[in-house]
């Protein structure tokens, strides 16, 4: 039922919904004043939500900022939440991965530098087919093709959602590498919920964020004036990261 009603509150919060809504709207009313009201207010949220620069500076505002690795302490386990590989894609004889990336070659750097000692990677099947590969298991694939020991990866595999990674990441940590040094590895638009979620279990530990969408904001023509249909996306993002927060907090998971 949650995921049922997330999906739909995603629906109605994504901008594109709005904007064709108001030009059906435009188009079939009857009412020629608001036909035309509702015709302008669609052209202005297009022209709105596709400006990049806009766009660019609310995320920016949103994410958090960069670490810079010399920044880095020394840390007993990188906790990384998945969500960025596919899962579907054929043939399964290697790793395919969606934005955000960084989450898992960032963790891979750390390792490299001797930043972290133990890994551990959470996420399941999501709301994916059941013959797809577990998140997890797609990001340790990648990790030991990169040569980390599968000694030093642990497999969270049954998380579908931020607030599972959350919960099941605790109980392992609890478990097995309790009163160690803990950091939080994932997406820059996703911390915020990440942080908060695992916070809600107890765990204390520092963040890393990785898999930026955001650019150096410039007031070239390009992203002044050009619409972008990916300054739409990161717009997508914000309301999904947003309507994510007010549903776990009336949810208790935060």
């Amino acid at each position: 039922m949650f995921f049922i009603l997330s999906k739909i509150l995603a629906f109605f919060v994504r901008p594109l919904t709005w904007i064709i809504g108001l030009f059906l709207v435009s188009v079939l009313w009857k009412n020629k004043k608001w036909r035309k009201r509702c015709f302008w207010l669609a052209l202005g949220l297009l022209t709105l939500f596709s400006n990049q620069y806009i766009a660019n500076r609310v995320m920016l505002w949103w994410e958090y900022e960069p670490v810079p690795f010399s920044e880095i302490g020394n840390y007993d386990v990188a906790i990384v939440f998945s969500g960025v590989t596919k899962g579907s894609k054929t043939p399964r004889d290697r790793v395919y991965f969606n934005n955000g990336a960084d989450r898992i070659t960032h963790t891979l750097q750390l390792y490299k530098e001797g930043k972290v000692k133990h890994i551990l990677v959470s996420g399941g099947l999501g709301f994916e087919q059941v013959e797809n590969s577990r998140a997890a298991d797609r990001l340790k694939s990648f990790l030991m093709l990169a040569g980390v020991p599968d000694t030093v990866i642990t497999v969270e595999p049954d998380a579908v959602n931020t607030h599972e990674n959350a919960v099941k990441t605790a109980e392992i940590l609890r478990r097995d590498f309790a009163g160690q040094k803990y950091l939080l590895v994932t997406s820059a638009f996703h911390m915020k919920r990440s942080r908060l979620c695992l916070e809600k279990e107890g765990i204390t530990f520092d963040t890393f964020p990785a898999g930026y969408l955001t650019d150096r904001p410039t007031l070239n023509f390009d992203d002044v004036i050009i619409p972008r249909a990916n300054a739409i996306d990161k717009w997508e993002i914000l309301f999904k990261e947003w309507v994510g927060l007010a549903t776990y907090k009336l949810m208790g998971y935060i």
